[in-house]
This record gives structure tokens, sequence and C-alpha cells, in this order.
């Protein structure tokens, strides 16, 4: 699944955000699976919500060894034990655990975004003041993404 779009949300007192609905609307279970997983995000100012089958792509792209690198090794066991696999309550919504917003210190006024294959979750105050910012150097980053995708086609 695609995601695109950004929507601005609030973080409840009980730590439930709202899903978008655009984005709940388009979950399939069979194909997506029937959980979010909530990963801290990068920076770690913000939080990334991948579908469950997704996420299981995406971690079992990486070989398992015995004896892993180092560096494998130092994010496997930090990133891991953060992630959390979150079940959509009735009304669209997922608990976000307390460790998760004390580490990014999110506020309660985010901004829900669509990040091709996550859903990033971040301050809004920060999303408009980066995206104000980052407009002047759009261009320099699309051509440069061109380039990295691989892609003669603009």
């Amino acid at each position: 699944m695609i995601f695109t779009g950004h929507y601005e949300h609030t973080i409840d007192a009980k730590n439930r955000l709202a899903v978008p609905r655009k984005y709940r609307n388009r979950l399939d279970a069979e194909t997506d699976g029937t959980a979010l997983v909530l990963a801290p995000g990068r920076p770690m100012d913000r939080l990334w919500l991948y579908t469950e089958r997704e996420f299981e792509r995406l971690a079992s792209r990486t070989k398992s060894t015995l004896i892993p690198s180092e560096d494998q090794l130092f994010f496997d066991q930090i990133f891991f034990p953060l992630a959390e696999y979150l079940d959509l309550d009735s009304q669209g919504r997922v608990l976000i655990p307390d460790k998760m917003l004390d580490m990014t210190k999110l506020p309660r006024e985010v901004m829900v975004c669509g990040v091709r294959d996550h859903i990033e979750v971040r301050s809004r105050e920060a999303f408009n003041a980066e995206m104000q910012s980052a407009m002047d150097k759009f261009s320099e980053y699309q051509l440069r993404a061109q380039a990295s995708y691989g892609d003669d086609a603009t």
C-alpha cells in the first residue's frame, strides 16, 4: 500500500491516535494484515506506522546470521524491542505506548503523513516549519532522489 497526504490530528489524553479514514479504508486484512506496527522514526522525534505485512516484509529482507555485524546487532537490539504491534480499535484509533511518546517528545498536536510505504506521526509545528523550509530545496532533493532510485524519468 502506498501512503500519501497529510492530516492534522491530536493524540488524546489516553494516548490514542485516530488513523486517517483514507488510510483505514484502503487497508485489506489479507494483504496488509490486521494490525499496524509502530516503530521509532528517523530522526527520533517522530514515529512510523507500517502495515503488519509491510513491516514483516521489510524486517525479513535483512539476512539473519548467527554472528551479525556489530552495527546490525546494535540496531536489532534497540529497534525491535521498541517496535510494537498495534490493533485498531472500533473507532480506527491506535494506542501509542507512553514510552514511545516520552522517547520522541511528540506533542499532542500532530501531523499524520503518508510517506510512501509507511505513515509518519510528527509534531504539527515541526512539520509546518520543515515543509516551508524544504520547498526551497525540493528540486535539488528531487533530482538526488531520482538518481538514487535509478530512474531517468521525472
